[in-house]
């Protein structure tokens, strides 16, 4: 049960990498196809900042926080081995969000982005973002909810 997550980062990762691969192969920075109408469409950005293109043209500081962030998430899952399903998936998610950016500043100097939302203005993102997101959401969620049941008497088994 214990090593799920790292089945989960490197399934996330692939498939960040590889969909990357895609865009990049296939698409310029005037590309653009409406995937959904009114909901989403695919063009290629070149980011070198992080979320919301922050600390832009320092992707070589940004890609070895991205490197130790992925340390500590491995160095945490295997010292502390947890066996909370919820966990373990914010780590694989997390890792692989993390793994799936890192690479990009790395070896491109630059994160490759391609969703684009048109239902409201968003910037936007890739699939790494998403596991990062979800994986902090829920991480988020779950804390609160263990802490909530531990206030109220419950036993917890977050750790």
């Amino acid at each position: 049960m214990l090593y799920i997550w790292l089945a989960i980062a490197a399934a996330v990762t692939a498939a960040d990498q590889v969909s990357k691969l895609l865009i990049s192969a296939n698409f310029t920075k005037t590309d653009h196809i409406t995937f959904i109408p009114g909901l989403f469409d695919i063009v290629y950005v070149e980011n070198r900042g992080a979320a919301f293109s922050m600390l832009n043209e320092h992707t070589w500081l940004l890609g070895v926080v991205s490197m130790l962030f992925c340390i500590g998430v491995v160095v945490f899952m295997l010292k502390k081995k947890p066996n909370d399903r919820t966990l373990i998936v914010c780590a694989g998610l997390l890792l692989g969000g993390a793994l799936g950016n890192g690479i990009d500043r790395i070896f491109r100097g630059f994160v490759v982005d391609f969703i684009e939302i048109t239902l409201f203005r968003f910037p936007v993102f890739n699939l790494a973002d998403i596991a990062i997101t979800v994986g902090a959401a829920l991480l988020v969620l779950h804390i609160f909810l263990t802490e909530r049941e531990s206030k109220n008497g419950k036993d917890s088994s977050a750790v």
